[in-house]
């Protein structure tokens, strides 16, 4: 609309011409002597402008209300994070508490500002400022930290960033449960998978945690992003590239489940850009892997090559283009992916890529190696016609079966394609066929004289599925039939008894040798199962050596009304200053929640205590408030937990801890009970080895990786069996 008198005046520009336009049409009359030249009085002028202004078209007025979104951004807000679009759009103060590996120490802030607004969390977070308007910017809240939190010191409305630190999904509830929600958080980011997918954590360990982050945000009422890690790339390219796709395939397909908006930062069409042009699969792969170093800083001791400051600025806008509006497609499709047993360790991978172009398009299909596998063929170059579609075999040799699915029978194989300057690895899931074999517990607590596993052998060949089962458990043979229904499963009855008598080793590793025939294939999924002696108070108890070689070292525990003590005589043990490094390190895991609870999957946090070779104390670094076990959260004085290096008459190193048992107020601490337990486990590294209590392919954080430490000088005849 125009201003009112410019308008009023317009209009009485437009009347005055209609009465003139009016009075040069009307035809004169002789008979009548001409008029006297009169001026219109207003009630015309009016009359007039209303007439005029009914004849002008009607203006368009939108209502601003949610800034520039489109509808379709709208819509992709109110699904997902409905609450956090009501905060941004009102302009209050937005809190996001970012979960993550070490993704979230890749970057340097420079100045003297925090590194995180240099991440692609504080890049994400200054995209919502910019969208939403928010005047004050972004600021990182990090207790204690002497950096500039502010890129900026403008006043006004602030999106908020609280970085918290875990190295393994397994603990990002407990962590977000304690220091996480010390704040009043809207938004939780969670960006794992690095770490996880470098060590092998397994699709069940990852599952299980979103489960209990997801109920962890659900019942605090906020809202969650889960965002997959950026692949590694390192000899040999095809295995590192694969190592973190794994955790990218859990993620996506259980954010598809729950209605959770899920982020690719490994998604290589936003991230790399191909040479133009077609070209053999011997010259595209060592371009590809030129680009993708280019994106990664060295790799560091850990083994982890970490995103360029670049490279965080592109995630941050990958992050924030999949919360606006999604991933972008490519040129192709994937369909109708199986994965095949073959029997004699082959397998085949089969799926359907399809040109979703009117055009002709190139494809150079380069698979990517998972652990326990290797490639044994493929077709690499596809031509598609417009439009056009092709069936795809990939055949593997299973190289070691302990990599076969263990939780759900799904295999997970990535796939990546590149298509003129397109690249994507793509995740392609599928169960195995003609059956698989799903371990639905992997440790069991106190286990009196026999394991039953808890085996599913599913059945997945379309038709009723005639199968045979055979065990071989420490020197004895099993077997057994089973006929099982399309897409059925049956348990085969395993029994797996344990080594019984006073004179049986603390710790064993026996393998579990299973094979599984059915349809004409022969397939063994083999494991191995460690058995783990709860012991006592009083009771002297082994440490094994990692390098194998024999071991002297060993741990007590005791206790009385106030506290908990764990002694260490390192027998045989060199202890030897190192410069300013550390003459040993001990890594403590106590669960020390209640009985029941402690039956159920957590996390605890390792108790960190170093120190030189001299007796005196050690150094009790920094606890974390989780760290005694899922529920706890607490702030632990490290004064109060006491560790001191001292040296016998004769020679003898001896690690003495104490901690209070105030510190740990969820165990019931009855002592003379064999129910009241712990879970625990100690790592020990000094003189040039490490020695543990027990150890297995479960994260160390992982409560369901630890053994048993009963409150009585009486234990019980029972045992932790882990499935490995």
């Amino acid at each position: 609309m125009l201003p009112n008198r410019k308008m009023i005046a317009l209009l009485g520009a437009m009347a005055l011409s209609a009465v003139g336009e009016f009075q040069a049409q009307t035809p004169e009359t002789p008979s009548e002597p001409p008029a006297a030249e009169t001026k219109p009085d207003l009630s015309t002028l009016q009359a007039a402008a209303r007439t005029a202004e009914e004849k002008m078209p009607k203006p368009e007025v939108k209502l601003q209300q949610y800034f520039d979104l489109t509808p379709a951004q709208r819509e992709r807000w109110q699904k997902f994070l409905p609450q956090t679009l009501l905060k941004l759009t009102r302009r209050e103060r937005v809190q996001i508490v970012v979960l993550g590996d070490a993704l979230l120490d890749s970057t340097g802030g420079g100045a003297g500002s925090d590194p995180l607004l240099k991440s692609f969390a504080g890049v994400f977070a200054k995209a919502l400022a910019g969208q939403f308007f928010y005047t004050g910017g972004v600021r990182v809240l990090r207790p204690g930290s002497k950096l500039r939190s502010k890129e900026s010191m403008m006043l006004g409305p602030e999106i908020l960033l609280q970085p918290v630190r875990t190295s393994s999904i397994v603990s990002a509830a407990s962590a977000l449960a304690t220091v996480g929600f010390q704040g009043r958080p809207d938004l939780v980011l969670v960006a794992h998978g690095l770490e996880d997918g470098l060590v092998g954590t397994s699709s069940a360990d990852i599952a299980t945690a979103l489960r209990s982050l997801r109920d962890t945000v659900r019942e605090s009422g906020l809202e969650w992003i889960v965002a997959g890690p950026i692949p590694q790339v390192s000899a040999p390219e095809e295995e590192s590239l694969a190592l973190s796709r794994s955790v990218t395939s859990v993620m996506k397909e259980f954010c598809a489940a729950e209605a959770i908006l899920f982020s690719d930062l490994g998604d290589l069409s936003r991230l790399i850009t191909m040479p133009a042009g077609p070209g053999e699969p011997h010259v595209l792969f060592p371009a590809f892997v030129q680009q993708l170093r280019s994106r990664l800083e060295p790799a560091g001791a850990d083994g982890l090559a970490m995103p360029t400051l670049a490279t965080h600025e592109a995630l941050g806008r990958i992050l924030m283009e999949d919360v606006m509006k999604g991933a972008p497609g490519v040129a192709w499709r994937i369909s109708d992916v199986k994965a095949t047993l073959g029997g004699k360790g082959l397998m085949t991978l089969e799926f359907q890529v399809a040109n979703s172009l009117a055009d002709p398009l190139d494809l150079t299909l380069l698979p990517l190696v998972p652990r326990g596998f290797r490639l044994k063929d493929t077709n690499a170059r596809i031509k598609l016609a417009g439009q056009g579609r092709e069936t795809v075999k990939v055949d593997y040799l299973i190289t070691n079966t302990r990599f076969l699915p263990l939780a759900d029978g799904r295999a997970r194989l990535p796939v990546l394609i590149i298509a003129g300057k397109e690249s994507r690895i793509h995740d392609l899931a599928a169960d195995l066929q003609p059956f698989s074999v799903a371990w639905n517990e992997r440790t069991a607590f106190n286990v009196e004289s026999e394991y039953l596993p808890e085996i599913e052998i599913a059945n997945s060949s379309g038709g009723k599925l005639s199968a045979t089962w055979e065990a071989d458990w420490a020197g004895k043979k099993q077997e057994g039939k089973l006929e099982i229904d399309a897409a059925g499963s049956e348990t085969p009855g395993l029994r797996l008894p344990l080594p019984a008598g006073d004179d049986a080793p603390f710790r064993q590793r026996l393998p579990l040798n299973l094979a599984v025939s059915g349809n004409g294939i022969r397939q063994i999924f083999d494991r191995h199962v460690e058995i783990t002696r709860n012991f006592g108070l009083r009771q002297t108890v082994p440490l094994a050596a990692a390098d194998g070689e024999p071991s002297a070292v060993t741990l007590r525990a005791d206790a009385d009304g106030t506290k908990l003590f764990l002694t260490l005589d390192l027998t045989g043990v060199g202890l030897a200053d190192r410069g300013e490094a550390e003459a040993f390190e001990l890594l403590l895991n106590l669960d020390a929640r209640s009985y029941g609870q402690r039956l159920t999957p957590g996390a605890t946090a390792a108790l960190r205590i170093t120190g030189k070779a001299a007796d005196g104390d050690a150094t009790v670094h920094e606890v974390a408030p989780w760290a005694f076990g899922s529920g706890y959260a607490a702030v632990y004085d490290v004064k109060e937990i006491g560790a001191r290096l001292s040296s016998s008459a004769n020679g003898m190193r001896r690690l003495t801890l104490s901690l209070p048992k105030g510190y740990l107020y969820l165990h019931e601490w009855a002592l003379g009970n064999g129910n009241s337990e712990f879970g625990i486990n100690v790592r020990f590294t000094g003189g040039g080895r490490e020695f543990f209590l027990t150890r297995g392919s479960r994260r160390g954080d992982d409560a369901e990786s630890l053994c048993v430490l009963e409150l009585t000088d009486k234990p019980t005849r029972r045992s932790t069996v882990r499935l490995e």
